[in-house]
C-alpha cells in the first residue's frame, strides 16, 4: 500500500475517544466499545497500539490480557498474539485487527 493511500484509508476513518493516556501510563489497559466494536488499547514501549477487542480464539477480554514485551496473551486460554503484526502465535490463521490511534491532550483517539 503506497503512502497515498494509508492517507487516503486514515482520512476517511472516524476518531473516538477510548480512554486516557495517563491511565495507560499507569498500566491500565483500556477496554472499549465504539459503534459495537469491542477495541482494546495498550501501552507498549512507549507505542500506543489498539486491536479488537475480543479474542477471535475463545471471545476474551483481550484487555484483560498480559503484556510481555510485544506479545498479548489471552485471560481465558492463554493463546498469544503478536502486537506488531496481529498474528496469533498459536495459531497463525487466526489474527487480530488493528486500528489506528492518535493522542491529543490525555485522550487516546482510535479510528474505525
Amino acid at each position: 500500500m503506497s503512502t497515498a493511500d494509508a492517507e487516503l484509508i486514515t482520512s476517511s476513518l472516524v476518531f473516538h475517544r477510548v480512554g486516557s493516556a495517563a491511565a495507560l501510563r499507569a498500566g491500565e489497559p483500556i477496554g472499549a466499545t465504539i459503534e459495537g466494536q469491542a477495541v482494546a488499547v495498550f501501552l507498549v514501549d512507549d507505542e500506543f497500539i489498539a486491536t479488537q477487542g475480543i479474542c477471535p480464539h475463545a471471545t476474551g477480554p483481550l484487555h484483560e490480557g498480559e503484556v510481555e514485551g510485544r506479545t498479548l496473551t489471552c485471560p481465558w486460554h492463554g493463546w498469544s498474539f503478536d502486537l506488531d503484526s496481529g498474528v496469533c502465535e498459536d495459531d497463525p490463521c487466526l489474527q487480530l485487527a488493528r486500528y489506528p490511534v492518535k493522542v491529543d491532550g490525555d485522550d487516546i483517539l482510535v479510528g474505525l
